[in-house]
Parts: C-alpha cells; sequence; structure tokens
C-alpha cells in the first residue's frame, strides 16, 4: 500500500512542476481518497437502528458541499451539490434502491402495457407539497413533461412523447416506441425528474425555477449564494412504508435543521470538520490518518462514480475517430485511477459502461480496447491520421481532486506519445458551461455519477460531447427498446462493441470513496455519494 502511494505522490508532484505553467488560474484543491482498510472493516451506520439509541436528540445536521452551486433546480441539476441538496426536499415517481433498482414512491402502482408502449402510473393520495397543497396528476404531468423537454437524457430519450393526466390520480405516457427503462430514467439522481407544482413549473424560467417545493421529509428554507442552504423538517410529509433503502421506501425527519455549507477547499472542509462545524466529510490521503483510528468517528465506503474521458466530436481534430482511437490506445486506467484515488482499494477496473452490480445493463463486449497502454499503437495512429502539433486542450477543474489530478496523468500519458497539451482549468459551474460548447474544449476526463441504464448515459447523446452518429443513435434506441432479457443482453452487447468502435467516451474505471462521519450521526444513507438525510438523527 505504501508504495502506491508514494509513486502516485511523486508522480503528481512532478506533473504539477511540470505543466503549472501550461494551466490557467484556479483554487488549488488536490485532495483525493484513500483509506488503508478493507471495506468489510468499516462499520456502517445506516445498520444502526436510530430507534435503538437512548441519547438526547439534537435539532441540526451540518453537511458540507464541495462543490459550488449553479442551480437549486432539480431538472436542471448535474453536480454532485445540487443532487446533494435537492434529493433531501423533493421526490420522484420512484427512486432508486441500494442496488439501483427503481422502486416507487409517489407512484403507488404502474402499469406497463405488453408492447411497450403504455405506461400508467396511479399516484399516491394525500401526498402534499411543502406549500399545502395535494399533489395531483396535473402536479405530476405538469413537472415530467418539463423534465423531459428539459434534461438531456430524457430528451434524447423521450422524443414528443409527452405525460398525460387520466383523471386526478393517475398519470399516462404513451410512447411511439417501446422502452424498458422508463422507471429507471424517473429515479435517476441527476437531471432529476422531480414533482414540483403545476404553479411553479409553469412559472418556470430558462435558468430555473424560483421556488423549490417538492414533498420530501425536508423542505426549503432560505439559499445564502456561496454560503450555505437551510432545510427545515416538513411535518406534514407522507412516508411510504416500505422498507428504507438508498432513497426510497420509508423516509422520517429525525432534525429539525439541515444546513448544506459551501465548503470547497478541501483543507477548509476538513478543519471544520475535525472542529465540530459539519457532521460528515470526504477523507482523502492526507487527512486519513487524522481519522482512522478515532473511536469517535466511523469510516463509510461507498461506490461513487465511474471515470471517463470525453471526446468533444466538434473539435478539429477529435471529429476524426482515428485521433480517439490514437488516445484510447496510450490510456493507463491504473495510473489515471492512482491519481484519483491514491490505492487500488478504492478503485476497480471496468471496462463496461455500466456498473457490475447492475447486472442487467453490465457488458464486456469491445473491452479489448480497454486500457491498452500501447503508446506505439498509438503513435502509428497518430501517423496515420496526419497528427501535426496542434495543440489539445483538456477542460477540468480545481474544486474537487478528482477532476485535476485525473486530467494531470492523462495530460502526462498524451506528451509521452508527442501530443501537445494545454489545460484550461475552470471553476466547476463555468467547466460544465465550457463542456456545453463546442470550441472551448478538445477532451474531458471526469466522474460520471449512478449510471443506471444506457440512455443515462450523457456522453452517448448529440448534447453532451456533440456524439451525432446514426449507427450510435440505431443501437441505443435498440437497446432501450428491447423487450425480454436475452434480447436486451443481445442489443445491449451490440451498444457497448460499437461505443468501443466509435469511442464517445473511453471508460476509465469506477471508484470509491470514504466518508467520515461522527458517532453522534446515527442512520445516515449514502448512495453514489449522495446522503439521504432522512431516518438520520444527530445526539446533542
Amino acid at each position: 500500500m505504501k508504495s502506491y502511494r508514494q509513486t502516485i505522490g511523486l508522480t503528481l508532484a512532478a506533473l504539477l512542476l511540470a505543466f503549472t505553467a501550461a494551466c490557467s488560474d484556479g483554487p488549488d484543491t488536490t485532495g483525493t481518497a484513500a483509506a488503508p482498510q478493507d471495506a468489510s472493516t468499516a462499520a456502517d451506520p445506516a445498520s444502526t437502528p436510530v430507534a435503538e439509541t437512548n441519547a438526547a436528540q439534537g435539532t441540526t445536521i451540518k453537511y458540507p458541499l464541495s462543490q459550488s452551486l449553479p442551480t437549486l433546480d432539480p431538472h436542471l441539476s448535474l453536480g454532485g451539490s445540487n443532487a446533494t441538496v435537492v434529493l433531501n426536499i423533493f421526490e420522484g415517481l420512484f427512486a432508486f434502491n441500494e442496488n439501483y433498482e427503481p422502486i416507487p414512491m409517489l407512484a403507488e402502482s404502474f402499469d406497463v402495457s405488453e408492447d411497450g408502449r403504455t405506461y400508467t402510473f396511479r399516484l399516491r393520495q394525500g401526498v402534499k407539497f411543502h406549500n399545502g397543497k395535494e399533489m395531483t396528476a396535473a402536479d405530476v404531468a405538469a413537472s415530467l413533461n418539463r423534465w423531459k423537454d428539459t434534461a438531456p437524457r430524457a430528451k434524447s430519450s423521450f422524443g414528443e412523447a409527452s405525460f398525460k393526466e387520466d383523471g386526478d390520480y393517475t398519470v399516462v405516457l404513451e410512447l411511439n416506441d417501446p422502452k424498458n427503462d422508463i422507471q429507471a430514467q424517473l429515479s435517476h439522481v441527476l437531471n432529476f425528474a422531480a414533482i414540483m407544482p403545476k404553479e411553479i413549473v409553469e412559472a418556470a424560467a430558462p435558468d430555473g425555477v424560483t421556488e423549490y417545493i417538492g414533498t420530501g421529509p425536508f423542505k426549503f428554507v432560505e439559499w445564502k449564494n456561496d454560503q450555505y442552504v437551510h432545510l427545515a423538517k416538513f411535518d406534514d410529509y407522507q412516508a411510504v412504508t416500505a422498507e428504507a433503502s438508498g432513497f426510497s421506501g420509508k423516509k422520517e425527519a429525525l432534525v429539525q435543521d439541515v444546513y448544506f455549507t459551501l465548503a470547497t477547499d478541501n483543507a477548509t472542509r476538513f478543519s471544520s470538520f475535525l472542529a465540530g462545524e459539519f457532521d460528515a466529510v470526504d477523507v482523502n490521503q492526507d487527512t486519513l490518518p487524522q481519522v482512522e483510528n478515532d473511536p469517535n468517528i466511523t469510516l463509510i465506503k461507498d461506490l461513487s462514480s465511474d471515470f471517463n474521458l470525453v471526446f468533444n466530436k466538434k473539435s478539429e481534430l477529435f471529429a476524426d475517430v482515428k485521433y480517439r482511437q490514437a488516445v484510447t490506445a496510450v490510456l493507463d486506467a491504473d495510473q489515471i485511477l492512482l491519481a484519483v484515488a491514491s490505492t487500488p482499494e478504492l478503485y476497480r477496473l471496468n471496462p463496461s459502461y455500466m456498473y457490475k452490480e447492475n447486472a442487467q445493463w453490465y457488458s464486456e463486449a469491445g473491452s479489448e480496447s480497454y486500457n491498452q497502454k500501447n503508446p506505439d499503437k498509438a503513435k502509428q495512429l497518430l501517423d496515420e491520421a496526419g497528427y501535426a502539433g496542434q495543440t489539445v486542450r483538456l477542460l477540468t477543474t480545481k474544486e474537487t481532486g478528482t477532476f485535476y489530478n485525473a486530467t494531470l496523468m492523462l495530460q502526462s500519458q498524451l506528451e509521452s506519445i508527442g501530443v501537445k497539451t494545454q489545460v484550461d482549468i475552470y471553476d466547476y459551474a463555468t467547466m460544465l458551461t465550457k463542456r456545453g460548447e463546442e470550441g472551448s474544449w478538445d477532451l474531458y476526463l471526469g466522474p460520471f455519477l449512478v449510471p443506471s441504464t444506457p440512455s443515462q448515459l450523457l456522453y452517448l447523446n448529440p448534447t453532451y460531447g456533440f456524439a451525432d452518429d446514426a449507427r450510435l443513435a440505431e443501437l441505443l434506441k435498440a437497446a432501450t427498446s428491447a423487450i425480454g432479457e436475452d434480447n436486451i443482453k443481445q442489443a445491449n452487447d451490440e451498444l457497448q462493441a460499437y461505443e468501443w468502435e466509435y469511442l464517445a467516451a473511453a471508460k476509465i474505471g469506477d471508484t470509491y470513496k470514504y466518508t467520515a462521519i461522527r458517532s453522534d450521526l446515527n442512520g445516515l444513507t449514502l448512495l453514489g455519494g449522495f446522503p439521504n438525510l432522512a431516518n438520520t438523527s444527530v445526539k446533542e
């Protein structure tokens, strides 16, 4: 273990010295997750029943945000901090359990027609919004129609189909083509298909809703920009009776207030945790020794994200697949993942665009193109493509070390085969904006959260990395419209095999992270790194 940390530390130090002059200015936060203990030895506070604690209960949970907050509109939410907050305010028709399976939440039940084209959702009755209004089909249809027209994942999948009211408590979705992943799409934590009052949705401006009213266990109180978001217990929350799991099942707000505080600097965030200002915090290799043997602190290991290298298919070079193949050939996934996690315990190699746990969609088709570590092949492909020393622009941010450290390692691998590079560093919100601009970048390396179905993979659609390819679109449609397990597997294998040829993105691997929590925090659930603060209590 020590040798891995020493190697990656020395490598990153050298890269920082070598490449700083080529990088634009940005805040210096380079912490990465690390932990020396086996995951099986880490206690799981979520397994401790809150009801069994006899200590006096506190009234406030304090949780840090590591990324800036460009919006609190759940339909527009792309970043981790957005989802961290909005998943505790809003709910959808479905929610993922701990196995990333969609479970009914605001939907009481649903039916799917035999041809997979018609979905009928029967809603729970008596569910109240935070403004006291009862949720009806009108609210659900308005919310989901706005969501499908706004969220990139939904827009490319649903087309012209719409959600329609059928009485006060039934919503019907009629599709032109069959879909096998509608429930999963309605569960996803980013571009969250949250249900809001119809009047809030209809009043929304292009940059988002101006009131944050949901049905969740906590209601919005205040957002002080660049400082904190304050939530409070919703006394009229209507819980389901199913067993709590992930973000699904029974929820109860066990504290009166929740404060999500912006703390983008790793060192400041951790020191604030030690000082008692936060109840939980992410842990990196520098801060781990201060908490790993503390009897008052527990470490939770959580499957955090997968890492992918996205190619800008509209850029001068990477519109040509041969340049994409050249970069893919040189990639050393272990080096990049070590730059993120600093220890093999917190990453795993994985050629699939889905987690292994997601059995229905996991595929190893095309895996011969994964993690090739072949600089000679890469150089040959560059020569065939006619590379003449053009600068390749790498888009990143320093607000979380995972982006920046991985990008530096990628830069080193590219320069080892003679590619001239430039690292462009922005604050997190600006990076997200730049990523949507055709002329602003060539390569983007970063984490992607909760890959649940192919339709949820942003880089497979034309609006993200500009994967405007007819064959890819055809195979994506076939994979998400197949009916029956055998047909789904065959279609999914064909999709992934072609993606490794077309290379909208190149898979790097999957990462875990550790979160340190205080012993006075009970019942915290993490899913994909996001906290479900319902059923979570804190001692005084």
